[in-house]
């Protein structure tokens, strides 16, 4: 592909399905004390357990009250209360699942929405929701082997969402901790397998994101590589020596914000 073409709702919500299933397949395969070296100190329990509070709570929660900048704190123990049991945690993975695939079916997903407190539309929490939930089934499959990488069509969503909506939360959150911001000059971002490119360019309190032409020159900062090393890279997952980094690597790795949360 040459050319970023963004994943339907449908298409997303099917996303969220399967990675629903494939989480609840690989937690009732390994067992519920099984630890998950990509979200260290986590068990198989807690990560499903933090997938259904995002499906649950956090992302529902942050839709429907969209309208305006959402309380964080409110958001985040927003979810029912989960069942004890593993078992039924399983079972209930797959009918938050659900129910979240039914909310983004009833919902205008170019409606306007704050997504970290910035004014975007709510399409952005449903990317979230399913990049997110898609990278956690990674780390689960990592314990059983090598995690199956994504399709292109997911592949370019995933890394794009990431640029365009998680690394401007983590921007959000490292401000208010009082973290230092990210460097001035724009970084870029090339996927060989997948023939796009993205640059980032800060701008106050948030990113311009674009993507590039197979002719447009990098900026001076880059990262290049296939698509399951760069998106290993940007979840914090992997510092893969795979991944061609030019410019100074300090600063790189200061942009990578997702890597740091």
């Amino acid at each position: 592909m040459s050319q970023f073409e963004p994943l339907s709702g449908t298409e997303l919500t099917a996303w969220i399905l399967e990675s629903a299933e494939r989480l609840a397949e690989i937690a009732a395969t390994v067992g519920a004390q099984e630890p998950v070296p990509g979200c260290p100190p986590w068990t198989m329990r807690q990560l499903v357990s933090h997938v259904i509070s995002g499906l649950s709570g956090w992302y529902p929660y942050n839709i429907a009250h969209g309208d305006r900048p959402t309380d964080l704190a409110s958001a985040w123990v927003s979810q029912p209360e989960l069942p004890r049991g593993n078992a039924e945690r399983l079972r209930y993975l797959h009918h938050v699942a659900a129910d979240f695939a039914t909310l983004v079916d009833t919902i205008d997903l170019d409606a306007p929405c704050y997504v970290f407190q910035t004014r975007r539309i709510a399409r952005g929490w449903v990317l979230r929701a399913a990049t997110e939930c898609a990278i956690h089934v990674q780390d689960a499959e990592a314990i059983l082997g090598d995690p199956n990488p994504f399709t292109p069509e997911r592949a370019a969503t995933s890394i794009d969402e990431t640029l365009r909506y998680m690394w401007h939360g983590a921007l959000m959150f490292a401000r208010n901790s009082g973290a230092d911001r990210v460097p001035d000059s724009a970084i870029g971002i090339r996927s060989t397998d997948l023939g796009l490119a993205w640059r980032v360019t800060p701008a106050p309190d948030d990113f311009i994101v674009e993507h590039l032409g197979l002719d447009d020159l990098l900026p001076e900062l880059s990262v290049i590589g296939d698509h399951p090393d760069l998106i290993q890279w940007l979840w914090g997952r992997s510092t893969s020596d795979r991944l061609q980094f030019h410019g100074d690597r300090s600063l790189i790795d200061a942009w990578n914000l997702s890597a740091r949360t």
